[in-house]
């Protein structure tokens, strides 16, 4: 019985984790993996305190007793802005027509499962589902930034079956591996007259001659590109936990990074009514430049170490942080290769040129009586993005704060509720693009000058189990 209910909860958890969307964090990761670990803003990894552990520390299931299981969600309600300063086309034109892309940051449900079996006294296993990065952005059909992107659809899910050994009474170590599914959908718009532009210079002619056939195009409907590709990959991760007594704890993880290959199709939409008709050779260099086709695109997503303790301070307080520094430098750019027998060195080039960042948490956790236990803690988050010119409207990013409360109500001895509520402040961000984002043949996107504005409100509910 109890097999087939693991079993059984697994399958859902999975069913979950490919079924809803994901939403923008550091970068493109999420690091809410857990509604407790929410309530202290992820500063409760060597607490240890469900199976959520196998995301945050494996060692951390050592202490667990039985077979437990924790599925939960958290939904985020992002408010966000966009304001343009300047906007040009490729020919240095004012864009027109333009706005702020509206709330561009969509709603979204991120779902989280894992479950834990103790099988001695020094070995225990696990397997958690969990959605490790994502990003949901789409901005109003006349957005001021289209030409560097529209939007994107990120969504990833990652099954990670794990193991805690505890080596003696003050030492643990953890293994897991991972497997990690991405799918992406990336939109975008091209200037109809700029890449006339392009592909009249293609075709042999001047730039003056060009710019005087291009001007024919003004006002065309854009261009829009529809972009997608799929991968599993597969990684790691390690843990290690030390007990120097029954009230401290200090965690050591490592998350691999997992490099992925994208695959899928560059689907383009151009207008039926080109000025000169079918018979024109501008236009038919406009087509063979549009042409659909497969596409591909490498993304290693990055590795993560941690450092984080945990300290009971009485019956009743608890205090907690964490360190983690993540590899955002292996993102220097995002490169879309979408070759055609015409073109074979046909692609988008997006360039990030991120560093590498940190994160840091502190949280506390407060046991109010037999039922109820509270927590609260505080995140600053640093963003990698290096430079107004390399930032990317699909994937607008500062550097945030997190401030979270939660609390865990035990209904019996089996079953508990968790809840959390966190407010996500993100810095004010600004973008200067004004570089040659495409193949020369496709024109330029122009340049875009503006700044975004973002805070989100994160609710979390989770429910534990204890076979």
């Amino acid at each position: 019985m109890k097999q087939r209910m693991m079993r059984m909860s697994l399958t859902l958890l999975t069913t979950a984790g490919m079924t809803m969307q994901t939403a923008h964090a550091a970068g493109y990761q999420f690091d809410v993996q857990g509604v407790k670990a929410q309530g202290s803003a992820n500063a409760n990894a060597a607490e240890a305190a469900d199976p959520s552990t196998i995301f945050y520390n494996p060692a951390g299931l050592t202490l667990l007793d039985g077979t437990q299981m924790v599925m939960g969600a958290t939904a985020v309600v992002p408010h966000s802005t966009f304001h343009y300063d300047s906007v040009t086309t490729a020919t240095g034109q004012e864009a027109s027509p333009v706005d702020g892309g509206g709330s561009y940051a969509k709603e979204a449900a991120i779902p989280h499962g894992y479950i834990s079996h103790k099988l001695n006294e020094d070995l225990t296993v696990g397997v958690g589902v969990f959605v490790p990065f994502g990003a949901k952005i789409s901005y109003d059909d006349q957005f001021a930034g289209r030409y560097y992107g529209e939007s994107i659809d990120f969504k990833s899910l990652a099954i990670n079956p794990s193991l805690g050994y505890r080596l003696n009474e003050r030492h643990s170590i953890g293994l897991g591996v991972s497997a990690q599914y991405l799918d992406v959908k990336l939109d975008n718009s091209l200037e109809t007259s700029s890449i006339a532009y392009g592909s009249c210079l293609a075709g042999g002619g001047t730039s003056a001659l060009c710019s005087a056939a291009a001007m024919g195009y003004t006002g065309q409907p854009d261009i829009r590109a529809h972009i997608t590709g799929t991968d599993w990959g597969y990684g790691y991760n390690l843990g290690y936990l030390y007990t120097p007594s029954a009230d401290t704890r200090i965690g050591l993880a490592y998350r691999s990074h997992i490099a992925q290959k994208l695959e899928g199709r560059a689907s383009y939409r151009v207008s039926s009514t080109l000025p000169g008709g079918s018979s024109s050779p501008l236009n038919g260099g406009i087509y063979t430049a549009m042409a659909d086709s497969d596409s591909t695109t490498y993304v290693t997503t990055p590795e993560t170490i941690s450092l984080n303790a945990y300290h009971q301070l009485s019956a009743q307080w608890a205090i907690m942080g964490d360190v983690t520094w993540n590899r955002q430098s292996r993102m220097q750019q995002i490169q879309i290769n979408m070759p055609t027998a015409q073109i074979p060195e046909r692609k988008i080039t997006y360039k990030t040129a991120w560093h590498n960042s940190w994160r840091a948490s502190v949280g506390a956790r407060y046991q109010f009586d037999s039922q109820w236990t509270l927590r609260a803690g505080y995140m600053y988050d640093q963003t990698p993005v290096t430079d107004a010119s390399y930032a990317l409207t699909v994937l607008p990013d500062a550097s945030r704060q997190l401030f979270s409360v939660g609390a865990s109500y035990r209904i019996d001895a089996r079953n508990s509720i968790d809840l959390a509520y966190s407010y996500l402040k993100l810095h004010s961000a600004t973008v200067n693009r004004s570089d040659d984002d495409y193949d020369s043949s496709n024109g330029t996107p122009g340049t875009l000058q503006g700044s975004y504005h973002t805070h989100m409100n994160l609710f979390g509910l989770g429910y534990v189990h204890q076979f």
